[in-house]
């Protein structure tokens, strides 16, 4: 779980997912930034939907057993966002 780096409040999931478009620590109300590296593997885990394009065109799923898939993979990479994030006190460039 996220930790904010000005005052070491650890985030619970649901505040993670509460503040995930903002990023303001629900602990001292300063605003965090995601590191670099955790956008990095957010984008990695951000793919994995598009495995589904591969194996409708593979298995001839049918339109909506597609968007099925990729809703039931879209939740899955939600739920677990907050397990990767971390934070930062000022924005990281990627490299």
């Amino acid at each position: 779980m996220p930790i904010c780096q000005n005052c070491g409040g650890k985030w619970t999931w649901n505040q993670t997912i509460n503040t995930i478009f903002k990023l303001k620590c629900p602990h001292c109300g300063n605003k965090q930034y995601e590191s670099a590296s955790s956008r990095i593997k957010g984008g990695c885990f951000a793919l994995i939907p598009l495995l589904i394009l591969p194996i409708n065109a593979w298995l001839d799923f049918s339109v909506g057993t597609a968007l099925i898939l990729a809703a039931i993979f879209a939740i899955i990479v939600l739920g677990m966002y907050p397990f990767i994030l971390k934070l930062s006190n000022e924005e990281e460039p990627y490299w």
